[in-house]
């Protein structure tokens, strides 16, 4: 939901700029697998939003791990199977990088700080569970690699419906390797997709 409301909030304030000048800000959405030093792997979502100055970029990151485990209920002779979130991992960070252009191509490269919430959950011998908790300091990294439109065209919804004028509004698909630096690090990989001034048009 978090990461919902800060699309959305992209989403109105970059539409309000004009259409002869922009600048390069944008924000994307991902899903991929993360691994941390322990071997526990996950499902990984994160969502960023990024302002890019000459060379410079500025990120705002969330994201988050969820590890899911199998538990089996059993009903006489069958057993079900139930799935748990075992851990969850959440992170909340500000990157300063570098980010380079190339026609409808760029690739970046940031880290940063960021503050971290850690829950595990585990099962005792009697079948009841409880939960270790952390929250604590790490440096986040990221490598990024994006493709995005060439030239300033009509906004096409789902990547096929052109609406209005020709602007440099646009969507964006990519690849990005991030990880974090910390008590509980981690390193995952994602396709991320995006919306935005991808650069300057």
């Amino acid at each position: 939901m978090r990461i919902k409301i800060t699309v959305i909030t992209f989403f109105i304030f970059v539409i309000t700029f004009s259409q002869k000048t922009n600048p390069v800000i944008y924000g994307d959405l991902g899903i991929g697998y993360a691994r941390d030093l322990t071997k526990n792997g996950g499902i990984l979502q994160y969502g960023s939003l990024n302002y890019q100055n000459r060379k410079n970029l500025f990120t705002f990151r969330y994201s988050e791990i969820n590890q899911l485990g199998v538990s089996f209920l059993n009903m006489g002779l069958l057993a079900f199977p139930i799935l748990s979130n075992d851990i969850k991992m959440e992170e909340i960070a500000i990157l300063y990088g570098r980010r380079y252009i190339d026609d409808n191509f760029s690739y970046s490269f940031s880290a940063g700080l960021s503050t971290n919430n850690y829950v595990q959950k585990f099962k005792t011998e009697d079948g009841n569970y409880y939960k270790d908790k952390s929250q604590y300091i790490g440096v986040p990294f990221e490598f990024g690699i994006k493709w995005f439109k060439k030239n300033k065209s009509p906004y096409r919804i789902y990547e096929l419906i052109p609406v209005g004028k020709p602007i440099g509004l646009g969507n964006s698909v990519g690849f990005k390797l991030l990880g974090n630096i910390s008590k509980h690090s981690y390193v995952g990989i994602g396709v991320d997709f995006g919306i935005g001034y991808h650069k300057e048009y």
